[in-house]
């Protein structure tokens, strides 16, 4: 099965989840500054990733998330596409919540958007 990273982007964090099978892992939180891209093409060679997929919302982050998929697709040479993402955040608090994680607010969460991403996209396949 083919591997996929998905990413949930933000301006301040990025979050990292990685496919392994039908499953999607939780990978890493980085920092958007200048090194991302540099950190997602290691990422990308290391896991040995075939497909990106990259979560949009079409809200005030519309925009930058397909600035940043432009600027990542010259970087890497493996295909790109979006996934609506519309409600991740919301319903990774909750899933935590649920799961009795406390002091959500306090943690970065970005990478178990990126999951949440990963899931609805490989059910969808």
């Amino acid at each position: 099965m083919m591997k996929v990273l998905a990413i949930d982007y933000g301006t301040r964090r990025v979050g990292l989840a990685v496919s392994h099978g039908s499953l999607a892992q939780p990978l890493a939180v980085v920092e958007n500054d200048e090194h991302l891209f540099d950190q997602l093409r290691s990422i990308i060679n290391h896991e040995k990733i075939e497909r990106v997929v990259i979560g949009l919302s079409e809200n005030e982050m519309a925009d930058l998330t397909r600035e940043f998929a432009q600027e990542l697709e010259g970087v890497v040479s493996v295909p790109i596409e979006f996934i609506d993402e519309t409600l991740s955040s919301k319903a990774v608090e909750q899933k935590l919540k649920e799961r009795g994680m406390k002091n959500i607010s306090q943690q970065p969460i970005d990478h178990y958007a990126a999951a949440l991403i990963l899931e609805e996209w490989l059910a969808q396949q």
